[in-house]
């Protein structure tokens, strides 16, 4: 029977599949058709892919159940990562499940970098992917993926999160100190005790700990430091980190 089930799945036109599975997340859970990893990566890009492989163990290990949200979604590979491991139900099948992933991206580029965030490899629009784009590469995902357009400092405060999704693993790609700050003020209430917290460009400004991602995150610290702390989690490549979030 489950081979039968099996092949079904695997026929169903997009548009059915997406409508069904929204209903019956037991079935496709264990059955997924899931988006395809990108065909050719930097050895950048597999460091990260089994960055995320550790997660999904690490997140198996403790039965963590809850969303995955992605801030900066550019060319879709570690959001494609990200489905292919954490939601590989298959094959990290256990009681938990990562049942939602969020893309929160302007899906327009880069806004125009000013004070502390200038750097010369940045500049206005860049990285640019587009939300139509981000939607037909994981059309096979859509029935558990929603799309968050616009800039973080406009979107995330007025954004209705659904509180049944708490964050087991938060993906920072923000490149900014100031769009990581509004990150992470948008994700403090948010979080699971023993989330994942990671930063993709932590050593971006030459690792200045004044800058960037490392200045956010200090800031946040300090700020909920009668609530929570951090421990050291993996890097990721040579540029990013993690940290597993403890509430007190």
């Amino acid at each position: 029977m489950k081979k039968i089930l099996k092949k079904i799945a695997r026929v169903l036109p997009e548009s059915l599949y997406s409508v069904l599975a929204d209903y019956y997340h037991d079935f496709f859970d264990k059955y997924p058709k899931i988006t395809p990893l990108p065909h050719k990566v930097s050895s950048n890009l597999r460091n990260c892919y089994a960055w995320f492989e550790n997660a999904a163990h690490y997140l198996h290990v403790n039965r963590m159940e809850g969303a995955y949200v992605e801030f900066g979604s550019h060319e879709i590979n570690t959001f494609r990562f990200a489905l292919n491991t954490l939601g590989n139900y298959k094959r990290w099948g256990y009681p938990g499940r990562i049942r939602h992933f969020y893309a929160f991206d302007s899906f327009e580029g880069m806004p125009e970098p000013h004070g502390i965030d200038k750097q010369k490899i940045w500049r206005a629009s860049m990285n640019f992917t587009s939300e139509e784009r981000f939607k037909k590469v994981c059309k096979l995902d859509s029935y558990r993926i929603t799309t968050v357009k616009g800039f973080y400092e406009d979107v995330l405060p007025e954004y209705k999160w659904n509180n049944n999704h708490q964050i087991v693993l938060a993906y920072v790609d923000s490149d900014y100190y100031s769009s990581a700050i509004e990150v992470l003020k948008f994700i403090k209430d948010k979080l699971a005790h023993g989330a994942i917290l990671t930063f993709d460009d932590w050593n971006c400004y030459y690792g200045d700990p004044e800058r960037g991602e490392k200045k956010a995150f200090a800031e946040f610290k300090e700020k909920v430091k009668n609530e929570a702390h951090f421990e050291p989690f993996l890097p990721i490549s040579f540029g990013g980190t993690s940290f597993i979030y403890l509430k007190k």
